[in-house]
């Protein structure tokens, strides 16, 4: 072809899609496409989609409509977790010319010229497989300061509230000499910090081999600075994880997002969440306890259907006793086809409403308190892409946000260097370099 085609994408959701969206862009790459900002004219548009809430839904189907309204003439091909679940809603909406679940779509570039080419939107959704699986490798080009290296899929442990395991289908794991192909091309490509990531990474095994051994194989790659656990399950994560992130020599770094969900053990036994209040309480302290300078995350739903004033002071009491750094706060969503959809007793909008912003109001507080402990101190920072005012900012090991503004001498993107923190706020540390 004379000129590129030129194809264009928009991800929303979790690091998984994000990790997804990157393989599936790499693949139109190798085929002769340009990859353009979503906001720009291409000949494809392709949107990952979430369905984890029903707002997730609305914004899927509010970035298709945009996408139409500015590329009227693209073929809009719309993935992931809400095309698995609502394909025919899809369907309807203007410029949709392919629509395909989980299954199929890092295979995406081999269907879009056949989609291109039909009437009605095509429609690729096959039945979710449960075995082990193995994911195109490619070496990349453009630099990804943290890639996110996706080991696992799926999920069996089926909480009463999570559509997840009907988007997602069961749990299945990649197998590991193919992880790790992909993750020396994220360290041939320059990337400096490894993020694994999947729905339900604690319950990883390729034969006998489990998460720590997935941590160890890595740590052992020429090239790979840091390793990191995006979120973790309680009552999956293996003593030797933590062994690992208390070892100032080993390459996982002492970060730990735990999800919490609810503080309250009649909710926890209503969510079918595998664990009580106290199973969550001594793991998180064992971790705190041998863990230096452990930054502690985790996720709470409010609302849960039945929840009371009493339930929830649970939850908030658990979230402001424990040494977190941070929580994301998620009002419940009823999801069609899950047994918290069918419960009695809702929580009016409001009452959810008010319930998560106190609990935001104290993940800020928490945060702070976290970031101000280490004001005074040395701490490593991977930087990232400075922005044009010279401001640059970066990652500690335990993820506090660092900015500085960068020496013009000095460029600093994807370096690890030694900083020195200074002043706290809420949302960043400023440092100095040493």
């Amino acid at each position: 072809m004379s000129q590129k085609a030129r194809v264009s994408f928009h991800t929303l959701g979790c690091r998984l899609n994000q990790s997804e969206t990157s393989t599936i862009a790499k693949s139109f790459r190798e085929k002769g496409y340009e990859v353009v900002p979503f906001e720009e004219s291409a000949d494809v548009c392709v949107i990952n989609t979430c369905t984890v809430t029903g707002h997730s839904d609305a914004k899927n189907r509010q970035v298709i409509r945009s996408a139409h309204r500015r590329n009227p003439k693209a073929s809009i091909a719309v993935v992931g977790c809400y095309s698995q679940m609502a394909a025919q809603e899809i369907t309807a909406l203007d410029g949709v010319k392919l629509v395909m679940g989980n299954a199929e779509k890092l295979r995406l570039v081999d269907y879009v010229e056949q989609s291109r080419h039909t009437e009605e939107p095509l429609v690729i959704n096959p039945k979710i497989s449960r075995a082990a699986f193995a994911e195109p490798v490619f070496q990349w080009e453009q630099l990804t300061t943290r890639a996110h290296l996706k080991i696992q899929d799926g999920c069996d442990f089926m909480c009463s509230f999570c559509i997840i395991p009907f988007s997602r289908g069961r749990s299945r794991n990649r197998l590991l000499n193919n992880l790790l192909e992909d993750a020396q091309a994220f360290v041939n490509s320059g990337s400096q910090e490894i993020v694994l990531t999947g729905v339900n990474i604690g319950t990883y095994q390729d034969r006998d081999r489990t998460i720590v051994d997935v941590v160890d194989a890595l740590n052992a790659i020429n090239g790979v600075k840091r390793i990191r656990i995006s979120s973790i399950e309680p009552t999956t994560v293996p003593p030797g994880l933590i062994d690992r992130m208390a070892d100032a020599d080993h390459k996982l770094v002492p970060f730990l997002h735990l999800p919490l969900q609810s503080g309250s053990d009649s909710i926890l036994s209503q969510m079918k969440r595998r664990y009580t209040r106290d199973d969550y309480w001594n793991e998180v302290m064992r971790a705190a306890d041998r863990i230096p300078d452990l930054c502690l995350g985790t996720d709470v739903m409010v609302g849960f259907p039945g929840e009371t004033d009493e339930q929830f002071d649970d939850t908030f009491q658990v979230l402001n006793t424990l040494p977190f750094a941070y929580f994301h706060v998620f009002p419940f969503s009823e999801r069609k086809g899950t047994p918290a959809a069918r419960m009695a007793n809702k929580v009016s909008v409001e009452e959810k409403q008010r319930r998560g912003t106190l609990l935001r109001q104290l993940s800020l507080q928490k945060r702070n308190g976290f970031y101000q402990r280490f004001v005074g101190t040395v701490r490593p920072v991977l930087f990232e892409t400075p922005k044009p005012s010279g401001e640059i900012t970066g990652y500690t090991d335990n993820y506090i946000k660092v900015a500085l503004m960068q020496p013009n001498e000095t460029p600093l993107k994807n370096q690890i260097r030694p900083v020195y923190l200074k002043e706290g706020q809420t949302d960043r540390i400023f440092g100095e370099l040493i």
